[in-house]
């Protein structure tokens, strides 16, 4: 870790550093289609929501899903699962949070079972060890729900650094500042003393 970096936290007094989680602490990026397009499948297979082939193309299309990849931006690259979860009751009316439940187990068991498509940016570990050495509270405030996230970081190895993890199980999803208020509740700190490390807010 830059030593630049280190005295810039000190010298503007920050104490919390929050972290986003898929693009700044891991590489998710060859993760989320798969299991994305096996739960989809699943979804409609135990709703019997019977899509013609015209819906399900529309269903792919509004989640943002193409036949190789996800959409940046997209409901599935940026939304929550709930989020997706909405789409799939524009077309058959589901039961949002039973299905909920099924999804956050299903993609935490993947992840679990495929701990290779989890690569870290760098010496992650290394870096948040250095931090909370130097008395760092350090965050995670993630889009994710809490099971995926918290199978992630256990793969990663880096689940037991955080002193706070905000997911959108707890909180309202980024960009609203719910789980800012609660880091700054918890830990006494003022806005001016949290720094916000990520590819999005």
């Amino acid at each position: 870790m830059k030593q630049e970096f280190l005295n810039y936290l000190t010298e503007t007094n920050i104490k919390v550093l929050i972290f986003d989680k898929d693009g700044t602490l891991t590489d998710t990026s060859t993760l989320w289609f798969e299991p994305t397009i096996l739960v989809l499948n699943e979804l409609v297979n135990r709703n019997e929501m019977n899509l013609t082939n015209a819906e399900h193309d529309e269903l792919f299309d509004r989640l943002g899903i193409t036949e190789t990849d996800i959409i940046e931006n997209s409901v599935i690259a940026s939304g929550t699962v709930r989020d997706m979860l909405e789409v799939l009751n524009h077309f058959r009316p589901i039961d949002i949070e039973e299905n909920y439940d099924f999804v956050v187990h299903y993609f935490a068991d993947y992840i679990l079972s495929h701990p290779k498509k989890i690569q870290t940016l760098g010496d992650v570990k290394r870096a948040l060890c250095v931090l909370k050495e130097k008395g760092f509270v350090i965050a995670l405030v993630t889009n994710d729900s809490k099971l995926p996230a918290e199978a992630v970081l256990q793969v990663a190895g880096i689940n037991e650094l955080f002193d706070f993890i905000g997911t959108t199980d707890e909180f309202p999803s980024k960009p609203a500042t719910d789980s800012l208020h609660a880091i700054q509740n918890r830990f006494g700190v003022s806005f001016n003393e949290m720094i916000y490390i990520g590819d999005s807010t």
